[in-house]
């Protein structure tokens, strides 16, 4: 629908979190096998992190998040600590997917259109700039604003203040199941983009349309 606003997420739906691989594998001087599983690692407490904290009203922000998940990871395999700096400044550039920007141009040519992700506004600014995505979307709108993360209510409620419109009329664009079900249950209307064909959550709220990627999601609205 025009009229909906579209609120794309970031850290796996616009851009690759895995393709901070290369750095792990540069950084670390560790074969490219070892970095897969370094970065898998990091990404996992990186979610459990951000769910636990909000589980135990222990809110911090999204990159003091990461990094924690990002030294539970290197202390996991043993690893030098001392490449945590530079491998965070490796969140700044993370790859959009294939069919990202196009699809944004498309997506947002007759439409509201913002990120809207867990990232603190300075990781967002940053990720925006480097790949062009700011020049695509009409506003950055970060979590963080209202020192909560994503799936908490406040979070997807704070997208629609910011847009200045109901909730049933901001539509969330994700990559994660878990966000989808949160959006959904808020009240959103959902596109879930499942790259990896993987099944729905069992923790309620389903997307009302699934789409293999954002060139697909560009076809279907």
């Amino acid at each position: 629908m025009a009229d909906e606003a579209l609120c794309f997420d970031m850290y796996g739906t616009l851009c690759n979190v895995s393709s901070v691989t290369d750095a792990i594998e540069c950084e670390l001087d560790v074969p490219g096998g070892l970095a897969a599983d370094i970065d898998a690692c990091w990404r996992s407490k990186q979610m459990e992190y951000a769910f636990h904290r909000g589980a135990m009203d222990r809110y911090e922000p999204f990159d003091t998040v990461t990094r924690e998940a990002l030294d539970y990871a290197l202390d996991y395999y043993g690893l030098d600590t001392d490449a945590a700096d530079a491998l965070m400044t490796a969140y700044d550039d993370l790859e959009p997917y294939p069919e990202v920007l196009d699809a944004l141009d498309t997506l947002s040519a007759d439409r509201d259109a913002v990120v809207f992700s867990n990232g603190t506004p300075a990781m967002l600014d940053a990720l925006a700039t480097n790949t062009g995505i700011d020049a695509r979307v009409d506003a950055l709108v970060s979590a963080d604003d209202v020192g909560a993360l994503k799936p908490d209510p406040a979070v997807y409620a704070h997208v629609a203040d910011q847009l200045d419109r109901p909730l049933s009329a901001c539509r969330l664009v994700s990559s994660n199941g878990w966000d989808v079900a949160g959006a959904s249950a808020a009240g959103m209307a959902t596109a879930w983009v499942n790259r990896d064909n993987d099944p729905a959550e069992r923790v309620g709220g389903d997307a009302d349309l699934i789409v293999e990627d954002l060139e697909v999601l560009a076809s279907a609205l």
